[in-house]
């Protein structure tokens, strides 16, 4: 409560004889077709030097925020200047606009186009072979409220629904970084996780796009297993690059 938490973080690990600081990363700053915003914390040894990565992307979505405006990488400061040439936030449809459009209940397991951009190319990393891509199923009741979707749950008829947060039953704008990917992503109730032009929830593969996850990435389980997984994961590239920015302090 009120920061608690990480003050206590510092203060345990200042203790034990190292510095320590923190940012909040938003990862569509950093190549990731997705405003996942995460506290990423860096301890180093007393008197080292600690480093934080540095935007490659320019993302100017709502972000969750901090009253330490010094925290954050924020769009309006000169850490965006056009100067510094920040490349173009990758939109939804930048990640999964090539995989096969699929209704409620399909699957499909062959790609069906060649990659459309490098972001999908790279992400198929030469697999050949298509898999997670299988629709959730929706009752008939469920096809009709995301026919009616949008950009939030005002946009469906009252009569349709009952309750819901403001995000709930709500279409991802394709061309925009996602909102965050959530472990209910294959369901329309979860947060806005409609295919921006199919009617129907995600897909595991579309989700996994979405957290830069590889095409011919092995995960454990079943499907609802899956989910989670992709769901509850830090974005593997945004992983790449903190890592790649520690190798300068060690």
């Amino acid at each position: 409560m009120g920061g608690q938490t990480i003050c206590q973080m510092h203060d345990c690990f200042t203790a034990l004889g190292y510095d320590c600081d923190w940012r909040i990363l938003n990862a569509a700053n950093f190549g990731i077709p997705q405003r996942r915003e995460r506290l990423i914390f860096i301890g180093v040894e007393r008197g080292g030097r600690i480093v934080f990565p540095k935007p490659t992307h320019f993302s100017n979505g709502a972000t969750i925020g901090h009253k330490d405006h010094s925290k954050m990488f924020l769009p309006e400061k000169d850490l965006f200047s056009p100067r510094l040439n920040l490349k173009k936030a990758i939109t939804v449809m930048d990640a999964i606009g090539d995989l096969p459009p699929i209704r409620s209940g399909q699957c499909a397991e062959e790609y069906s186009n060649l990659p459309e951009t490098d972001y999908q190319k790279e992400r198929r990393n030469g697999s050949n072979k298509l898999t997670l891509h299988g629709a959730t199923t929706h009752t008939p009741k469920m096809l009709e409220i995301i026919k009616h979707s949008g950009r939030n749950i005002s946009c469906i008829p009252a009569h349709l629904i009952s309750s819901g947060f403001s995000s709930c039953y709500s279409r991802l704008d394709p061309y925009m970084p996602s909102v965050t990917i959530t472990v209910n992503f294959v369901h329309p109730a979860s947060n806005r996780c409609i295919h921006p032009i199919c009617d129907r929830a995600l897909t595991p593969r579309e989700g996994a796009r979405l957290q830069s996850f590889d095409d011919d990435f092995v995960f454990a389980g079943n499907r609802s297993q899956i989910v989670k997984q992709i769901g509850n994961a830090v974005p593997p590239l945004l992983g790449r690059v903190i890592g790649e920015t520690l190798t300068e302090i060690l």
